[in-house]
């Protein structure tokens, strides 16, 4: 699909991957679901810090990004970020260099598929013993709740009031529990 799209698009560069990368985190918080980012880049990685600041960010939460490198690269600070990145809660960046792996086969859409997935069942374990799936999904089921209660009138106005129902019906009764 790359291949057909590539020729109808300007790609520019360079690329920094922070924003799309803090979206992603932000749609996962929103939906408490677990979702796998798919970035394709020339490689090119401006504002690096920014990058490896969401990266780690996003292992705070049921993340996992999957960059795919296409054209020449340089491809050096994407496997750096696959496989030395430090203070990460798990593993959860993956590069494919989408060139290499579809040139040395027979079969290029499975070698890439298998290659850019290959970490996934890792990390979606990962992710599981976290506790991230229930703390999200918790998370998003007391803001609808706490969505629906702001959205409706409570049957009963919680006024201390003179005038409100609640002491009108107090004082009912007690009246007539007490004749005069």
């Amino acid at each position: 699909m790359y291949n057909e799209v590539v020729r109808r698009v300007t790609l520019s560069g360079p690329s920094s991957l922070a924003p799309i990368i803090r979206k992603a985190v932000d749609i996962v918080c929103q939906t408490g679901k677990y979702h796998i980012l798919v970035i394709i880049t020339d490689g090119q990685i401006t504002q690096e810090s920014e990058t490896i600041k969401a990266v780690i960010e996003a292992s705070a939460v049921p993340l996992s990004i999957i960059a795919v490198g296409v054209g020449d690269g340089p491809w050096n600070i994407l496997e750096r970020f696959d496989t030395r990145l430090p203070y990460r809660k798990f593993d959860n960046f993956r590069f494919v260099d989408y060139h290499r792996t579809a040139a040395k086969t027979k079969s290029p859409d499975m070698a890439f598929a298998l290659h850019a997935m290959m970490e996934i069942p890792d990390q979606y374990k990962r992710i599981k013993e976290l506790g991230y799936l229930e703390k999200y999904s918790l998370r998003k089921r007391v803001q609808q709740e706490k969505n629906t209660q702001e959205a409706s009138p409570s049957p009963i106005p919680q006024s201390s009031t003179k005038n409100s129902p609640i002491r009108y019906v107090e004082t009912l009764r007690h009246r007539s529990s007490n004749p005069v």
